[in-house]
């Protein structure tokens, strides 16, 4: 009879097993199915010019087209909308004014639909106003298309919108006034000191000049007792009021005591802003704990050399 009991109870849990293997393999199957394979945003849209630099002048229009492409498979609509924010800059979104520009700025369609590989146009028009004095301007058009589609299962469907930047000047850039309101804001590592060799350095380019312009960087860092090496990174436009910041992982050496950085931005027109900074390393946190440790010892053994004599004292009486 025992032998029985314990037969039928192998026969169920070799069941409850194959049930929860089952169950398993069925949800290892619903998850690894292909979710992430459309979840990249797929580009419907081609639209040029992508960046428009227009010069103002105070009491009449300016004018330029965009030309909208859809080039997916489907129809595409697309809702238009402007954003007077500077998006791409280092400035944080709750810091920032909006751009006056948003508010003379018109365009002929918010709302288009196109077929498949049709082409259609924007007509944008800003009204700058008469009494305004030298001063720069940007904004952001956002083109968002909207796919007619069923959703299907695990595949949701991502379009990626288009940003066109708009960029209007009042007056003429002087560089020379530009190279005195350009400044090299920070510098990382900051410390003079560090305890290990930074893997990241960066810097931030600040403009307070009423125009925009592209900055063009070059950092130089230079071992003690090694050869210096300049990388040129890549170029970033800098809004007026605005700043960018660039992130560089360093290749030199990382076995020297002393580095040196000087960084140079070009601006144009053969301008540059430069800055210098310096810092040593000094690995001084193992260094302090091994001497805590050894004070520690030390201390340690002086107490037990002190016990020991007096435990003697005690038993020789």
């Amino acid at each position: 009879m025992n032998l029985e009991l314990r037969i039928m109870e192998k026969t169920r849990h070799k069941k409850i097993s194959a049930a929860t293997i089952f169950s398993l393999a069925s949800c290892f199957l619903i998850f690894a199915s292909p979710v992430h394979a459309q979840t990249a945003p797929q580009q419907s849209l081609s639209v040029s010019p992508i960046i428009n630099d227009l010069h103002l002048t105070p009491g009449k229009k300016t004018s330029f087209t965009l030309s909208i492409e859809n080039i997916s498979q489907s129809p595409v609509g697309i809702h238009a909308e402007i954003d007077g924010m500077d998006a791409l800059g280092d400035t944080p979104i709750a810091s920032q004014k909006l751009s006056a520009m948003l508010n003379w700025t018109n365009l002929s369609s918010t709302d288009l639909l196109l077929g498949q590989k049709e082409k259609k146009t924007i007509l944008v028009t800003i009204n700058t106003p008469k009494h305004i004095g030298q001063s720069g301007y940007y904004e952001t058009i956002f083109l968002t298309p909207i796919l007619h589609q069923e959703q299907v299962a695990w595949s949701p469907i991502i379009l990626s919108r288009v940003g066109v930047l708009v960029l209007g000047t009042v007056g003429n850039l002087n560089y020379n006034d530009l190279a005195k309101k350009v400044s090299i804001a920070t510098i990382t590592p900051s410390e003079k000191i560090i305890n290990s060799f930074p893997k990241t350095i960066s810097f931030t380019t600040a403009n307070s000049y009423f125009s925009h312009f592209d900055a063009k960087p070059f950092i130089t860092i230079t071992p003690l007792f090694a050869n210096s090496q300049t990388i040129l990174l890549s170029d970033k436009h800098v809004l007026p009021g605005s700043a960018r910041t660039w992130q560089y992982q360093p290749t030199v050496p990382t076995n020297h005591l002393f580095y040196q950085i000087h960084l140079a931005v070009s601006i144009g027109d053969g301008k540059q802003i430069t800055a210098d900074t310096w810092f040593v390393v000094l690995p001084y946190k193992p260094t302090l704990l091994l001497i805590l440790i050894a004070v520690l010892l030390y201390i340690g053994l002086a107490k037990r050399s002190r016990l020991g004599k007096f435990t003697k004292i005690l038993v020789k009486g």
